[in-house]
């Protein structure tokens, strides 16, 4: 603990203690800043008993909490407390300014800082907005982190562009790390520890960035970190996520990824059902694999014989592709179960409008679980006997069969589903038809039904982009030989967190640029992995 901090020890406590039980995720600036009580504070009321001016000594000391939980400069703060609601909420009373005026002046609260408040309140109240400011980011409130925030830069030429980008990233990576990391526990002891957790996680970081595996990694990571205790070596740090389970730290990640994803919402809007894509990756797998529980074969058509899996589940519109949660698969598990989990993740984050699944989820269990969600699907359909005569069947290019009779047993009894079956012309194979189960409305009925009908299942393309997403993730994975489980699933899942994190700085990157069709990345991933590959040991 520092001098500074030492010597408001019990008045920063009882600070910090408000602040968690006032901030939540949504909690905004004025909320946490109005509810603050100072009454026990001694360094506040010696304060209180110099104040000589006519406006209110507690409302200025919000106003500048305000000032330091923002990040404002004193024009910012004066401009923010310049809407009345504003300012009547910190207690300024309007009749006490001149003309329209609802908070003192720029130089007024200039002077108010620099002549009125005594050095020990100007330290205070810096040092208990730190702590404030850690207490929000555990809480996953972006409070205070203003690289967030979107800034119109639409006119500047390609060299200020692409130096802005460059910053940006850099900016926005910062700050979310502030608010991700918290949510990664790797469970150490609070005390006798050389490293804080950050430490580990910057190492994690590092790794995945330069491809590199624990002790290499860690011995170059240890010589360019600015840390003072250095980095933890590869041993140490491999020993700490060895302790964890599997579903723990998918947990964890999952819950990382829903902090990532409400603070992007505070700046770019999901007003409307998003489109998701449920699917599993597969991880080449060379070592044991009597030493490895999640070692399962691999396709016919990969080019390795084992690896492990791991499903997720995908935003999959043309402007955002999100991963919002993950799940490592080791042994059996229902895919009705899978999908159950992977519905819950992503509903925490997102209104669902339409599932998109491959044939390796055309299930009864699955298709009877999205509609006890009460969401759309659509299915790519696996060939069987029913399937072959449907096809034989269809008149035109495009058939639909209403009330698709599918019967199976799941836990809890005997299961009907009555899914709609589509059948349209494959667009990579000629002659051939491709079938789906559906609930979306569709009909072969007219030529102009059948058209549409043929656009409708063209929404399944989109999910083709969930196997590019897989790419960019595994080039966030760190490189490991271990037969470990929970190593593995940590990889795999700090990747995804770094993927996402990639897609949010470029987000408010096009968002700054008033950039309206973002098909593609402005930023590219190598500048955004050159980027934090040289700030990530900075912390």
């Amino acid at each position: 603990m520092s001098q500074t901090t030492s010597q408001f020890e019990s008045a920063i406590s009882r600070l910090e203690q408000q602040a968690e039980e006032l901030i939540h995720k949504d909690t905004n600036l004025l909320t946490v800043v109005r509810e603050f009580d100072f009454s026990e504070t001694a360094i506040y009321e010696v304060g209180k008993t110099e104040w000589n001016a006519h406006y209110s000594y507690e409302s200025m000391v919000r106003a500048f909490y305000c000032k330091e939980l923002a990040g404002f400069t004193t024009a910012e703060l004066h401009d923010y407390l310049a809407t009345a609601e504003r300012a009547s909420t910190l207690g300024f009373d309007p009749d006490h300014f001149v003309g329209d005026k609802a908070a003192p002046a720029r130089t007024t609260l200039g002077r108010a800082w620099r002549d009125r408040f005594p050095n020990r309140l100007q330290a205070f109240i810096r040092t208990s907005a730190e702590c404030i400011l850690a207490v929000a980011h555990e809480m996953g409130n972006p409070l205070g982190l203003r690289a967030l925030t979107p800034e119109d830069k639409s006119g500047l030429s390609n060299r200020s562009e692409q130096r802005y980008v460059t910053g940006k990233a850099k900016d926005v990576t910062e700050a979310l790390c502030q608010i991700v990391f918290p949510a990664i526990d790797l469970d150490r002891p609070d005390d006798g520890t050389r490293y804080d957790d950050t430490a580990f996680l910057d190492l994690q970081s590092y790794l995945g960035l330069t491809g590199t595996a624990a002790n290499q990694g860690s011995r170059i990571f240890d010589e360019e970190t600015t840390r003072e205790s250095g980095g933890p070596d590869g041993d140490t740090h491999l020993h700490y996520i060895k302790q964890l389970e599997a579903i723990e730290i998918a947990s964890m990640v999952n819950g990382a990824i829903g902090t990532m994803m409400w603070a992007a919402e505070q700046y770019y809007s999901i007003d409307r059902h998003v489109d998701v894509a449920i699917d599993i990756t597969y991880i080449a797998y060379y070592g044991d694999r009597d030493e490895f529980q999640m070692s399962t074969g691999a396709p016919p058509s990969k080019s390795y014989s084992w690896c492990y899996k791991m499903a997720t589940v995908s935003i999959v519109g043309e402007e955002v592709k999100f991963t919002l949660g993950m799940r490592p698969l080791r042994g059996y598990i229902p895919r009705r179960v899978l999908v159950e989990q992977l519905l819950e993740i992503a509903s925490d984050s997102v209104s669902i409008g339409t599932v998109y699944a491959d044939a390796e989820f055309d299930g009864i269990g699955v298709i009877h679980a999205v509609e006890e969600a009460g969401l759309c699907y659509l299915i790519r359909k696996s060939s069987d006997d029913p399937v072959k005569r449907f096809v034989q069947d269809i008149d035109h290019d495009v058939g639909v069969k209403q009330n698709h009779e599918m019967e199976g047993t799941i836990v809890g009894g005997s299961v009907t589903v009555t899914p709609t079956l589509v059948g349209v012309p494959s667009d990579r194979k000629e002659d051939a038809t491709v079938t789906f189960v559906t609930n979306l409305s569709v009909s072969d009925a007219t030529k102009k039904a059948r058209g549409r009908t043929r656009r409708v299942m063209r929404r399944y393309t989109r999910r083709w982009g969930i196997e590019n997403s897989y790419k960019s993730i595994k080039d966030f994975l760190a490189w490991t030989t271990s037969r470990n489980t929970a190593v593995r699933v940590f990889y795999f899942g700090f990747a995804v967190i770094l993927y996402d994190m990639w897609l949010l700085v470029d987000l408010l990157v096009q968002v700054s640029l008033n950039i309206d069709q973002r098909l593609k990345p402005r930023v590219p991933a190598r500048t955004f992995l050159n980027v934090v590959r040289k700030e990530a040991p900075v912390t």
